[in-house]
C-alpha cells in the first residue's frame, strides 16, 4: 500500500513544480521595448553623428531603449516627428520658429513637436567656390552669372533652404544658374565634398559646425576660396527669416586670412509630444550628466546650463522641464 502511496505522490511532485514554475514565469513582468526611430541630417554631417553619440549613451542607460538613425533634415525632421514617423531628432531654432507657425515651408502649424534639449551646436553658412571661377564675393554672382555647378545640400534640408535663400537675396537664383547653363545639385555632406575635391562641382553651399573635418578635408585637397554673404542679405536673412549674423574667422581654414560674414543657428534635440515622459526625463538627465563627454567626443556638442533648456521656440517636453526644475536649472 505504502509503495502504491509513494509512486502516486511521485507522479504528482512533477506537475506540482510545472503548475509553480508556469504561474512564476506568468507573474514575472515583461521589459517593455521602446523602439525610437531617430531623424538625424545628411550622412556625415554634424546632426547624424551627434545623434549617434547621445543614442549610444541613451540605449546603455535606458532600459529597453532600441533605435535606428535615418537621413533626415532641419526642415522635415518636425515634419516627420509631427506625423509620428520619428520620435526624436534634431533641428535648427529658426525652422522650428516657422513650424510652429505654419510659415514656409511649411504649409500648417505642427503642434505635436515638444523641446527636450538645446544641445548648444551652432551651424554656419559655408560658400565655398573654386579658385578657378575667379569669384571673390556673392555680389559678383550677378553681375559676373558664371556657370556655376554647385551642391546646396539635400532637399528638405535647413542648409538647402538656407543657400537657396541667399542666392535667392543675391540675385542668382537655383533657375538663373540653369539658365547659364549650369546646373544645382543636392548630394548629402560627405559626396558632395568629395564632387568638390574631384571637380565636378565649382562650388558647395552648406550649413555646418565651423571648421567641420569634411570642410578642413576640401581645403586641404584643392584651392578653394569661402565666401562672405553681404551684410544686406545677411540682415535680410535676420530680419525675414530668423537666421543670426555671425562669423567665421580668419585662420579657420587653410588660405582663409580674413573674417568671412554669414549667418548661423542653433539646434534643438526635440521629440514627440507623446513619448513617455519617464523616458524624456531620462535623456535630458543623461545628456546634461554626459555634457563633458559628449563635448570631448563631438566638438558640435556646446552643452552649457545656462542655455540647455533656453532658446527654444517650441514648448518644453513635460519630462525635460521636469528634471531641468530638479536640478534648478528652470526655476
Amino acid at each position: 500500500m505504502w509503495v502504491g502511496m509513494l509512486q502516486k505522490v511521485l507522479r504528482v511532485i512533477p506537475l506540482i513544480f510545472v503548475s509553480c514554475w508556469n504561474s512564476v514565469v506568468a507573474e514575472e513582468p515583461q521589459r517593455e521595448t521602446i523602439q525610437v526611430t531617430v531623424v538625424a541630417g545628411s550622412i556625415g554631417g554634424s546632426f547624424y553623428v551627434m545623434n549617434a553619440a547621445m543614442f549610444d549613451i541613451f540605449s546603455k542607460n535606458i532600459e529597453g531603449l532600441t533605435y535606428s538613425i535615418v537621413p533626415g533634415g532641419s526642415i522635415s525632421n518636425p515634419i516627420a516627428i509631427n506625423q509620428g514617423d520619428a520620435q526624436c531628432g534634431f533641428s535648427f531654432t529658426n525652422d522650428l520658429g516657422s513650424a510652429v507657425q505654419g510659415q514656409e515651408p511649411y504649409s500648417s502649424p505642427l503642434t505635436d513637436i515638444r523641446a527636450v534639449a538645446n544641445v548648444g551646436f551652432e551651424a554656419r553658412l559655408h560658400v565655398f567656390v573654386d579658385e578657378d571661377l575667379g569669384i571673390s564675393s556673392m555680389e559678383e554672382l550677378k553681375m559676373v552669372r558664371p556657370e556655376l555647378r554647385v551642391d546646396t545640400g539635400p532637399r528638405g534640408t535647413g542648409s538647402e533652404l538656407a543657400a537657396k535663400r541667399a542666392l535667392d537675396l543675391h540675385g542668382y537664383s537655383y533657375s538663373d544658374i540653369r539658365n547659364e547653363g549650369g546646373r544645382v545639385i543636392h548630394s548629402q555632406f560627405r559626396e558632395m565634398v568629395d564632387r568638390m575635391k574631384d571637380g565636378h562641382l565649382n562650388a558647395l553651399m552648406y550649413n555646418d559646425l565651423m571648421g567641420a573635418p569634411l570642410f578642413s578635408d576640401l581645403v586641404s585637397s584643392r584651392d578653394v576660396k569661402l565666401l562672405s554673404l553681404s551684410r544686406d542679405v545677411i540682415d535680410r536673412l535676420h530680419s525675414e527669416f530668423g537666421y543670426t549674423p555671425g562669423v567665421i574667422p580668419g585662420g579657420t581654414y587653410r588660405g582663409q586670412l580674413e573674417d568671412v560674414h554669414t549667418v548661423k543657428r542653433q539646434t534643438i534635440f526635440l521629440c514627440h509630444k507623446d513619448m513617455p515622459e519617464v523616458v524624456i526625463h531620462q535623456m535630458a538627465k543623461l545628456i546634461f550628466l554626459n555634457k563633458e563627454d559628449l563635448q570631448s567626443a563631438i566638438r558640435a556638442f556646446n552643452i552649457r546650463a545656462e542655455q540647455v533648456a533656453e532658446n527654444s521656440p517650441i514648448p518644453m517636453h513635460p519630462g525635460a522641464e521636469r528634471f531641468y526644475r530638479e536640478v534648478g536649472i528652470i526655476k
